[in-house]
């Protein structure tokens, strides 16, 4: 559920470079962990967010950075819009690094040129299936395509019941609830958890 937008100059790449640079912009990529880790996010999700998601690279015919006109042979300068849904928040960080640290393995170059917007939408600014969704229609979505753990979990690591992310212990948003202690990787699915709830013990 990502929209990449990578704007390059005009003729620092040529098309099978700019193909590379968008394979590497896909949602499975930059929603994993670092460094080939295992997966920050359940897989079954990851394919929902792959299915969804568009990357496209543009080359920008006149570039004016830093109050002048860019030549190509300067070498490449990147920017990246990301719309990111309603999540733009709890994604800002690891977008931004894994981003950067993609077209830094491209160019080989380990500090890049690259500016990154990570852009959040409003509620029910995002439009699927011909209506606007809403976070909890969108959870709904990841928690049907949530298919388990693809790993052991390690001791510091809390899976996300809602979205099946791996969060860090220390990072994730807590919920005591029964005797039980719950971790979420943001607070909507810590909502949406405790709405569930609520409402099986209403019924």
């Amino acid at each position: 559920m990502l929209f990449v937008e990578l704007l390059v100059p005009r003729g620092v790449f040529d098309e099978q470079e700019r193909r590379n640079l968008a394979g590497r912009l896909t949602a499975r990529r930059l929603l994993s962990a670092a460094n080939g880790e295992t997966m920050a996010a359940d897989p079954g999700v990851i394919d929902l967010f792959d299915s969804l998601s568009h990357v496209v690279v543009r080359e920008e015919e006149v570039w004016n950075g830093g109050g002048r006109l860019l030549d190509p042979s300067q070498g490449p300068w990147y920017v990246v819009n990301v719309i990111v849904g309603m999540w733009g928040k709890e994604m800002s960080e690891h977008l931004i690094s894994r981003i950067t640290a993609e077209l830094a393995e491209a160019e080989g170059n380990p500090e890049p040129r690259a500016v990154v917007h990570v852009i959040s939408l409003h509620e029910g600014g995002y439009g699927l299936h011909g209506r606007a969704q809403r976070s909890a229609d969108v959870l709904q979505l990841i928690e049907r395509a949530k298919t388990g753990p693809a790993a052991s979990v390690a001791d510091d690591m809390i899976v996300d019941p809602v979205c099946g992310a791996t969060v860090p212990l220390q990072d994730a948003v807590i919920l005591e609830r029964g005797g039980k202690t719950y971790g979420f990787c943001c607070t909507h699915c810590r909502g949406h958890f405790v709405k569930q709830l609520s409402d099986a013990e209403a019924s």
